[in-house]
């Protein structure tokens, strides 16, 4: 296969055999077929060496082979050096055609993970100054989804999260200024269309379309629309499975869910054990009604949490939620007992 040259003008949408590799490639990265991903990405890297596209994918890859990713652990340096080499390499596509919108949106994504994997390690200000290199290409992407459909994805990220973000985490209030005013309504409707039409981001706009109407619309009848074609889609990948239990557990719809809890249990990655025990105390406390049993599990989820420094908020909530619950019930009735 000869390899394409570093150009401006290639463009990996016009082409269908690179296009339906790519998608080939993202599907099981998705489900955690990594075995599967991996002649398909040599052989487009043989293809398009230079091309930042590539970077990308090996970044996705990075990201879900080794979720969830931290500082200090060497996935976070590669998953950054992927993400600054696809940077580079879109900024010389742009230097040979400033038009290339392929390029503009390697760009725009590349800058938006970077954004997103500081903001979650802690690292604010990083997070902040990505967050500001992307604005460029997220104004130019509003007037380009109709030619690129990836755009939707951060058309409807931006206009969503513009107005929701600050509201949730104070701390960027005083610097969103800068940022044009975003409408949440037509964030979602976007995420839609990115749902139906997009390839690289097809996946995250579904996710996104679960994480907002569960966790920030408190809407767990329209998540779970989403969080069921993900889990069925790719269901290898345990994020999605964990999204469909906490999303079932939300509706309180325990049946069939065992399962599901107990793959979590039993997985090798501290982290989804640490989630799967938290989801099986709740099990145990709401759905079993046995509390003693489940203040077991959750105090296990909590021991498992301090494992490679895997622990989340989100989860860790739940968590003292249900310990809190728990432990208001047994002292009331040990103060019935002792009156």
């Amino acid at each position: 296969m000869v390899a394409l040259p570093a150009s401006g003008q290639y463009k990996i949408l016009e082409d269908k055999g690179a296009v339906r590799q790519v998608q080939q490639a993202i599907d099981s990265i998705y489900n955690l077929n990594f075995a599967a991903a991996d002649p398909i990405i040599a052989e487009l890297d043989r293809k398009l060496p230079d091309y930042p596209g590539i970077l990308l994918l090996k970044a996705f890859y990075t990201n879900w082979k080794y979720q969830p990713i931290k500082e200090g652990h060497p996935s976070f340096e590669l998953f950054e050096t992927y993400l600054l080499k696809a940077i580079d390499k879109s900024l010389a596509m742009l230097a040979e055609d400033e038009d290339n919108i392929e390029a503009t949106f390697f760009l725009l994504a590349s800058h938006g993970f970077l954004a997103e994997l500081y903001s979650e390690n802690g690292q604010n200000l990083n997070a902040l100054g990505e967050a500001k290199l992307a604005y460029k290409y997220i104004k130019i992407g509003f007037e380009h989804t109709a030619e690129n459909p990836e755009f939707y994805f951060s058309s409807g990220i931006y206009n969503y999260y513009r107005e929701k973000y600050p509201q949730e985490n104070p701390f960027y209030k005083s610097f969103l200024w800068f940022f044009r005013s975003g409408d949440m309504e037509e964030g979602l409707r976007m995420l839609k269309k990115g749902a139906q039409l997009a390839i690289f981001t097809k996946a995250e706009c579904l996710t996104y379309l679960f994480h907002i109407n569960l966790r920030y619309e408190n809407k767990p009848q329209t998540a779970i629309y989403y969080a069921r074609q993900l889990v069925e889609k790719y269901p290898r990948n345990l994020v999605y499975v964990a999204n469909f239990v906490e999303n079932k557990i939300r509706m309180d719809q325990y049946d069939g869910l065992i399962a599901m809890i107990s793959q979590l249990r039993t997985d090798k990655s501290a982290f989804y054990r640490y989630v799967g025990e938290v989801f099986y105390a709740i099990y145990l406390e709401k759905s079993v009604k046995n509390p003693e049993l489940a203040t077991a599990h959750y105090l296990k989820a909590d021991k498992i949490g301090d494992i490679d420094h895997i622990r989340e908020p989100h989860y860790d909530g739940m968590i003292y939620l249900g310990l809190g619950r728990i432990y208001r019930i047994v002292d009331k009735k040990t103060k019935a007992n002792n009156t």
